[in-house]
């Protein structure tokens, strides 16, 4: 097939995160090379009709989309997909109206909880004694987010809304801390539905105990730091009644935002062994040595089987 691989504009000076969707896309087109497709790159800009003028004349079989930067902001991605839809050209990964239902992390804790899935609570009228974390309602790959952002009591935590609001923009929330393990299920469409992968857990190694145990942006992304070196994902041994209702919890969600191609649930797991869903991600990093390809290799997937998968989704 003729497959074209999507991406935002480059930017010079671009965070890490935003930079590595096009580590992404140079490895996704050496992948797809490699299973015989013609792969080529095109640019979802801000000129839209310049960019559907492009589209058109590419004229791809298939569109691997790894659009998570647009200028209407990042709870705004589904727009990539809506211009894909109106092309009549099919893309990889989740659809447009799954994009839409998980932008504001709000709305998609209020549809995990309406649907009965488990999520931590928001803030109440307390003493100041529970603790809060304050996250960004749009922003993902943990932009803004650090140990500083847990903070004791309800009026600590509408105070830090109003700084993060005013630092990074945007809409920001709170939610309870869960002080807890941090592990995540990646799912993969194949055949009639998605498979999950082994569960993998984030360890939080030389940790002092009195601090909050938080994967913020310098554990995801600040490679060669002490935070990131301290965070390292592994994949622990089978807990048969754990694993089972982290498996549960996981396709639930897949099928409550009808996901498709590929996704990740991320969860805290309390003291009293309860899971809670922290995010439903419709769009992991793909890259060979992230999280996911990491848990496919633990199914004993290659980076390629697992595009291949994704291809043959979208088709």
């Amino acid at each position: 097939m003729r497959i074209a691989i999507l991406t935002p504009p480059p930017a010079t000076g671009a965070r890490a995160d935003l930079h590595d969707t096009f580590v992404q896309a140079d490895e996704i087109a050496a992948v797809l090379d490699n299973l015989g497709h013609e792969s080529f790159p095109a640019i979802f800009g801000s000129d839209r009709p310049r960019t559907t003028a492009s589209l058109r004349r590419l004229a791809p079989d298939l569109v691997f989309n790894l659009v998570e930067d647009v200028v209407e902001g990042p709870d705004q991605v589904h727009v990539a997909t809506a211009l894909l839809d109106s092309l009549g050209l099919r893309h990889t990964g989740a659809s447009t109206a799954a994009l839409e239902a998980l932008g504001d992390k709000r709305v998609m804790k209020a549809s995990l909880r309406d649907a009965g899935l488990p999520v931590a609570p928001a803030p109440g009228d307390d003493d100041g004694l529970t603790r809060y974390i304050v996250k960004s309602a749009i922003e993902h790959s943990s932009v803004g987010i650090s140990e500083a952002n847990v903070v004791a009591g309800r009026i600590a935590a509408e105070a830090l809304i109003a700084g993060r609001r005013d630092e990074f923009g945007g809409d920001w929330f709170a939610e309870a801390y869960v002080e807890g393990r941090e592990l995540n299920i990646s799912m993969l469409e194949a055949g009639d539905g998605p498979i999950t992968l082994p569960v993998a857990e984030i360890l939080f190694t030389n940790h002092p105990e009195n601090r909050p145990r938080v994967v913020g942006y310098a554990e995801k992304w600040a490679t060669g730091t002490a935070a990131y070196d301290a965070t390292p994902q592994v994949f622990p041994s089978r807990e048969e009644a754990l694993f089972t209702e982290l498996n549960h919890l996981s396709l639930a969600a897949w099928r409550l935002f009808a996901l498709t191609g590929y996704a990740r649930v991320d969860f805290r797991v309390d003291a009293a062994g309860q899971p809670i869903i922290l995010e439903v991600n419709a769009n992991p990093c793909l890259a060979a040595d992230a999280g996911f390809c990491a848990a496919a290799a633990a199914a004993g997937m290659s980076q390629a089987d697992v595009i291949d998968h994704i291809i043959k989704a979208a088709r």
